[in-house]
Order: structure tokens, then C-alpha cells, then sequence
């Protein structure tokens, strides 16, 4: 089926025109949600909770709950799955250049030797506690360090995160649910539409 195809077909148009206003609907939706559950209305703050990056931030958080990643072998693997695709990606120039990357900033994004007990230990401390540093790692293909640091910024204000600084220098910063749980609901009120729309 060629391009033109899929938009001669009234039928199929229409009812991908539906699933575009649902899309747009649950992230009006979840936006809507997480600026009303903000512990502060300051405008800098709703500015910052109202970008992609927050949203892709908070879908991060929801895929580690919902994929159970709770436990230290569990945040291994994940760190090795990452640590792979950051490899793959410096070996395709096409992604690349795609994802607008330098491949020196892709490659400071691997966890190490030196970078990994780290992120365990916080872990094994207190499941879900992340250095700052490390989560940029985690988001790199995202949003930059700088972006990364903002909506964790703007999170903690909202009352979203807890920010700390560790005795050793390092920002922890951990979820205290609410990001996961209203994505987790605006996924749910999307899904159940398209269910009663079929």
C-alpha cells in the first residue's frame, strides 16, 4: 500500500484521526494531572513539568515500576541492556546522525567499572535511589545532562522526587510514586477508550 493509499481510505482515515485525538487527549490528560498534583503553581516549575522531556522522563519511571526493576540484579541487567544499545548506537552512523548524537557524549553515558558500584550501591541502599548523574546516563538518547537536571529540578519541587545530597558529593534523587502512578492512569483512561471505541 503506498502513502497515497492510506489516505484515500475515508474509513481507515477517520479512525486514524480517533487514535490521534486519544493520543493527544492522554497527554493532555497526564500534563493536565501532574501540574495539578504540583506541591507549587510557581510558573517556572508547570513550564518545565509541561515539556517532552518530562513526559519522557515520567515513562522512564513508570517502565521501571511497571517491569518490576526494584531489585539489584535486576537494575544489572538493565545497566548492561543500556550500556549495549549505547554501543550499537556509536557503531551505526545512520542512528546516529538520526538521534542528533555525538558519539563522544554517547560513550560518557556507559556505565563503567568505576561509574557501576555506584549505581548498585545507591540501589541496593534504597531501591529506586538514582545518582543524578546516573539517571542522565539512563535518559542520554532523550535530553541532555542540563535538560535532565531541570525536570528533576522542577520534580522535586512538585513534590515528585526526593533530592538529596549524599554524604560523598553525589545528588540522589528517588521517586515517590505520583509521576508513575498518573502515567500509569492516562495510559490506563487510553486504552480503555479505544476499547469502547472498537
Amino acid at each position: 500500500m503506498t502513502d497515497n493509499d492510506v489516505l484515500a481510505d475515508g474509513e481507515e482515515l477517520n479512525a486514524d484521526l480517533a487514535l490521534l485525538e486519544n493520543l493527544r487527549l492522554a497527554r493532555k490528560s497526564f500534563l493536565d494531572a501532574i501540574c495539578d498534583a504540583s506541591a507549587t503553581q510557581e510558573p517556572d516549575v508547570l513550564l518545565t513539568l509541561r515539556l517532552e522531556s518530562t513526559y519522557q522522563f515520567a515513562e522512564f519511571l513508570f517502565l521501571l515500576r511497571a517491569q518490576g526493576i526494584y531489585r539489584e540484579n535486576r537494575i544489572k541487567a538493565l545497566v548492561e541492556l543500556h550500556n549495549q544499545y549505547i554501543v550499537d548506537v556509536t557503531k551505526d552512523p545512520v542512528k546516529l546522525a538520526r538521534l542528533g548524537l555525538a558519539r563522544d557524549r554517547l560513550l560518557e553515558a556507559i556505565f563503567t567499572a568505576d561509574t557501576l558500584p555506584r549505581l548498585l550501591h545507591h540501589w541496593g541502599e534504597r531501591p529506586g535511589t538514582l545518582d543524578q548523574s546516573n539517571l542522565a546516563h539512563f535518559l542520554v538518547t532523550l535530553m541532555s545532562t542540563e535538560t535532565c537536571r531541570k525536570v528533576v529540578v522542577a520534580c522535586a519541587a512538585a513534590g515528585f522526587l526526593e533530592r538529596e545530597r549524599s554524604p560523598y558529593g553525589a545528588m540522589l534523587v528517588r521517586s515517590v510514586g505520583t509521576l508513575e502512578r498518573l502515567f500509569a492512569g492516562a495510559l490506563r483512561q487510553l486504552r480503555c477508550r479505544i476499547r469502547e471505541e472498537a
